[in-house]
């Protein structure tokens, strides 16, 4: 009844007078999103087994690596190079040095720890690649149905990236200290090959060498960062979606302030 007492269209109530307001926007659905997160939580578990692995082949490195001095001096021992050199005076000079292919062999399992590593790293960053973010509708009135399981999956997805962030940045210690491990006794063994009677200069100068190669992993430690930064970024996207949509329920069926 309006108020002239006549009989009309009645007053539309709270509700209808907002939706009328409102209109559509341009805001992902409730369904879309939990499916979004879903998928999100798939690719952060992948991701977290991932640099699981990455960071034990670390320290499978450099565990390597040391053994690998261990079986470098056995092969030396087992399979000694002798050489006798004429002297000018007639007498003889026996030098003994570790056969050529000592090296060859006993990088192999460092060798393959670190690769095995970083294919987990690249495998890891392509997968990562493929997620796709197309617009999707709008339809607040799902919301219920959802909302209990959002909170968990955002929870279990944030403490997974943040320890898969430490577990890869700590990873680079192990790598770091197998890496300069690995070229010094790289230098010690083709400096006893091909030139065995340089070993004074070779204490100073292999460490010297194998610091200055640490350089070359500066590189790899940033694209492992940004690997893991990837996720939290969206992560951050899906939560910030995931907001704007809860206002604006609150705005269309509680009455509550417009959504910023």
């Amino acid at each position: 009844m309006d108020r002239r007492g006549g009989r009309g269209k009645a007053l539309p109530t709270r509700t209808e007078r907002v939706g009328e307001d409102t209109g559509p926007v341009d805001q992902p659905a409730f369904s879309d999103l939990n499916q979004h997160l879903a998928s999100l939580d798939g690719r952060v578990g992948s991701m977290a087994r991932r640099s699981r692995r990455f960071s034990w082949l670390s320290w499978g490195f450099l565990f390597a690596t040391y053994l690998g001095v261990f079986l470098w001096a056995i092969i030396g021992i087992l399979f000694p190079v002798v050489t006798v050199t004429t002297l000018t005076g007639g007498g003889t000079s026996t030098t003994t040095t570790f056969p050529w292919w000592d090296f060859p062999v006993l990088s192999v399992p460092p060798v393959a720890m670190l690769a095995f590593a970083f294919r987990e790293l690249f495998l890891g960053r392509r997968e990562t690649s493929k997620r796709t973010n197309g617009p999707i509708g709008n339809d607040p009135k799902e919301f219920g149905g959802y909302a209990a399981g959002w909170t968990g999956t955002v929870q279990r997805c944030q403490q997974r990236i943040t320890h898969a962030k430490s577990e890869v940045e700590w990873s680079f210690v192990p790598i770091v200290l197998g890496w300069f491990s690995f070229v010094w006794i790289g230098l010690a063994a083709l400096e006893s090959v091909l030139a065995p009677g340089i070993g004074p200069v070779a204490v100073l100068l292999f460490p010297l060498v194998g610091l200055a190669s640490i350089v070359l992993l500066y590189p790899l430690y940033r694209y492992a960062k940004g690997w893991i930064a990837q996720y939290q970024e969206l992560l951050n996207r899906r939560v910030g979606e995931l907001s704007k949509l809860e206002a604006e329920f609150l705005w269309r069926f509680a009455g509550g302030g417009l959504p910023t």
